[in-house]
């Protein structure tokens, strides 16, 4: 079963969930989650999820990690996985550097899902392949990787 990295960004992180597990439950795929699929990081994201989201108290609990704990956790995690899946319709500064850093420095296949930024050089250079939205990936999933039996 292949592995990608799940880039997106914090804001959009309680959709690409729920959309995350359904892709798994149906498909051949691990879609390896920076937010939710870190055993050292389980117990921080139900507190932080338990908050409203930008609230004073979600932000000063997030606080307590490290930024190089944070980032080096997500660059093994993109060392160890087949590819990366990019979720690029609200782009915040991780997502390009994790699209950047599989693509250019690992040269892994990277998958961009974006309407907006599906023609903007960096992407469009740094891309293996681009999908309009979610339904077109899934098709592609479905296709390449198989459905669960």
């Amino acid at each position: 079963m292949k592995t990608l990295y799940l880039a997106h960004n914090f804001e959009s992180r309680k959709v690409i969930r729920k959309w995350e597990l359904r892709m798994e439950g149906r498909y051949n795929i691990n879609l390896d989650n920076p937010f939710y699929d870190n055993p050292e990081r389980a117990l921080d994201m139900k507190v932080i999820d338990s908050f409203k989201d930008g609230c004073v108290e979600q932000t000063d609990y997030m606080g307590t990690r490290s930024d190089k704990s944070i980032v080096e956790d997500d660059l093994d995690k993109i060392r160890k996985s087949d590819g990366v899946v990019a979720m690029a319709e609200t782009i915040r500064i991780g997502t390009p550097m994790e699209i950047f850093f599989g693509s250019r420095i690992l040269r892994l296949p990277v998958f961009i899902i974006t309407k907006r930024y599906a023609h903007h050089p960096w992407i469009t250079l740094h891309a293996t392949r681009i999908f309009a939205d979610v339904t077109q990936f899934e098709r592609y999933v479905k296709d390449t990787f198989g459905r669960k039996k």
